[in-house]
């Protein structure tokens, strides 16, 4: 009984530790995108939406992108234009307030698991949704 507990324990502590390191990126914060000037996709959006978003918003989906993500939406690229501008867009989603809560069946984004935006960065993210998503 004891060695299944023992077995169980060692397992479970593996399996922790390597989600709080790929979570936490070990003892360093996660990198922060600074935009100088006025945000634009060119200008510092596109970098802070790969760095942050692209890891599963990408076609083809990456292993670990949950089940359920657009399969058509790569976000590390503006030519994608129609999946992040108009219609059923990241500027959509901003403007409708993903970045702050749940909306319908979507959870808020990042996922609570996934690298964080700082309080700037969504800051720019808005700013740049509010002013029509420019290139």
């Amino acid at each position: 009984m004891f060695k299944i507990l023992g077995f169980l324990l060692i397992c479970c502590s593996f399996l922790l530790l390597a989600c709080s390191e790929a979570d936490t990126l070990g003892d360093e914060p996660p990198t922060e995108i600074v935009i100088e000037g006025t945000p634009t996709w060119r200008n510092g959006i596109g970098k802070l939406v790969e760095l942050k978003c692209a890891s599963c918003h990408q076609v083809p989906a990456a292993s670990y992108t949950p089940h359920g993500t657009p399969s058509t939406m790569d976000l590390r690229y503006f030519e994608s234009v129609g999946m992040i501008r108009r219609g059923d867009s990241l500027e959509v989603w901003i403007n409708a307030g993903i970045l702050e809560q749940k909306l319908g069946g979507i959870r808020k984004m990042p996922l609570e698991y996934a690298t964080p935006l700082t309080d700037r960065e969504i800051t720019y993210l808005k700013d740049w949704a509010i002013s029509g998503s420019p290139e």
